[in-house]
């Protein structure tokens, strides 16, 4: 606390992408280096956690050019706010309406958002970027294999 006000709430950042099992999306954070918890989200793919808030939009913007056709979604809340951001392609698209998105997607989304739900609580959490990348690359051609 300074100046005798409240501290501000730390800034947080997830991404969600529409990629079902975190499994699969782990794989993609290793063939992207891309670092955080990938949690599944059943309504909504999977949401990443990245290590770092401020490598949020990197993040999407490396996830979006492998997980073609789909959209990443950057949901960002800082000062009481939620903001978000779409990419998709490697490029920022315009902005969606962040609490429309969160109207439609499953709570577990904003819980995660907002710190209120420890991911390790939710069954199926995995580490993303980590591992070879080559052992990530076998993991991807043989899930598309079985479907």
């Amino acid at each position: 606390m300074t100046g005798g006000g409240e501290a501000a709430e730390p800034s947080r950042s997830v991404l969600v992408v529409p990629v079902e099992g975190a499994e699969r999306l782990s794989a993609v954070c290793t063939l992207a280096r891309v670092r955080g918890r990938v949690v599944p989200v059943e309504g909504a793919g999977c949401v990443l956690l990245p290590a770092a808030p401020a490598d949020a939009e990197a993040a999407a913007a490396k996830l979006s050019t492998l997980v073609q056709g789909a959209d990443v979604v950057v949901l960002t809340s800082a000062a009481g706010a939620v903001t978000a951001q779409r990419w998709r392609g490697g490029r920022r698209q315009e902005d969606p309406k962040a609490g429309l998105l969160l109207s439609v997607w499953p709570d577990a989304v904003q819980r995660l958002l907002l710190g209120r739900l420890d991911p390790a609580e939710v069954p199926g959490t995995r580490d993303g970027g980590e591992g070879p990348r080559w052992r990530a690359a076998w993991s991807l051609a043989r899930s598309r294999r079985r479907g």
